[in-house]
């Protein structure tokens, strides 16, 4: 019987690990904690074309993304500046974050 729920996946490359900026990221000292929250943030943007945001009047803030990926606030606020530095998030002009990537490992 249909739910009527729309079902979206994350593909991720084989090599996804390999991948230059993730080994560098996964290298640093919390990295697997950086990686592990640029995950669930990717799984968070699928279904919004890699845009985040608490809802169309409220972006998210360091302390609600905390929140929900129950990840540290520290972690959260570290791996923030770490990916616009690699352009693998961007912080839009009205404070929506988007994923860089997400549009790409879509299916």
């Amino acid at each position: 019987m249909a739910t009527g729920k729309k079902f979206y996946w994350l593909k991720l490359q084989k090599d996804f690990f390999k991948r230059h900026d993730i080994r560098v990221i996964e290298d640093m000292k919390n990295g697997k904690d950086y990686i592990l929250f640029y995950l669930k943030l990717l799984v968070e943007s699928i279904s919004h074309e890699g845009e985040l945001r608490f809802n169309d009047s409220i972006p998210y803030n360091e302390e609600m993304l905390a929140s929900i990926t129950n990840t540290n606030v520290d972690i959260v606020r570290s791996a923030i500046k770490l990916f616009t530095q690699l352009q693998l998030m961007e912080i839009l002009d009205d404070k929506t974050i988007y994923m860089t990537e997400t549009t790409k490992m879509l299916g």
